[in-house]
């Protein structure tokens, strides 16, 4: 959770791998021993088979943390977790979407360059993503990142896939398994090395996929050959898998320098 980036350097010495360990700990067992208080309290509540939501937000007190000495190495100090960090649960209603349904899936829109970091959820996103926010479409449903306008690496809120016709001249090497060739379709996703959010559905998608002997490539789907792209989905936790039905891209990719979507033209492309 204290990991330095190239936008927030490190204020304090990194913790030794013991220490890390014990936070992470105590970290789970805050999370836990407060949704056993409020948990049976939400089931009692909600609607007969209603499904529910779970939303937890970890927050820490740097400057506390900089004032204490020995944080989770042991001694006194040993809970010292629970005295800078604070946890806000949220438990909702969860109505999953039916996949497949017409006028059911996303609708996307290419506004932005992706985030930094982005290898786990924070609460500080919510507030960068503002300004992409006023770029958002009519009708659009999720905002997808990219850093050059061609290669799209995730949405907002969710992994992004797109099924696509194979390109025999450049698929020699880039999978992990060899389907001799008898698949002319393969999925693509862009990989954890780009700076996408590695998603607990995107990992089990691309399990599914290999047990079942269809092609995955971890390249971030390009944009220019979208001619080729036969389905795309989004996955996140909550929509699980959704079906894209259209996206929608900046022509040109500068447009986005604009403070609303009035002043973009966009490309759409349509799925059935």
């Amino acid at each position: 959770m204290f990991k330095a980036n190239k936008k927030s350097p490190l204020l304090f010495s990194p913790f030794s791998v013991t220490s890390s360990l014990k936070w992470e700990s105590r970290i789970r067992s805050l999370v836990s021993n407060s949704l056993n208080q409020v948990l049976p309290i939400a089931l009692k509540e909600r609607s007969n088979g209603e499904e529910l939501a779970v939303t937890a937000l970890v927050s820490g007190d740097i400057e506390k943390l900089k004032e204490m000495k020995n944080v989770g190495g042991g001694g006194d100090d040993d809970n010292g977790v629970f005295q800078v960090l604070d946890l806000h649960l949220h438990i909702g209603s969860y109505i999953p979407p039916v996949f497949g349904i017409e006028e059911s899936g996303a609708h996307l829109a290419l506004v932005g360059r992706g985030r930094d970091p982005a290898d786990a959820k924070y609460s500080d996103w919510v507030r960068l993503r503002k300004p992409l926010e006023k770029l958002r479409p009519p009708s659009v449903t999720e905002l997808l990142l990219s850093n050059d306008g061609d290669r799209i690496l995730e949405g907002c809120i969710t992994n992004f896939f797109v099924i696509c016709q194979r390109d025999k001249s450049e698929a020699e090497g880039k999978y992990l398994d060899d389907y001799n060739n008898v698949n002319s379709i393969e999925v693509q996703t862009a990989p954890i090395s780009d700076g996408v959010l590695p998603g607990v559905i995107r990992q089990l998608v691309i399990e599914v996929c290999h047990s079942k002997g269809i092609p995955v490539c971890e390249v971030a789907p390009s944009w220019e050959k979208h001619r080729l792209w036969e389905e795309a989905f989004v996955t996140n936790s909550l929509r699980v898998l959704q079906h894209v039905e259209t996206i929608k891209v900046p022509q040109p990719w500068e447009s986005l320098e604009s403070k609303s979507f009035e002043g973009i033209s966009w490309i759409e492309k349509k799925f059935q």
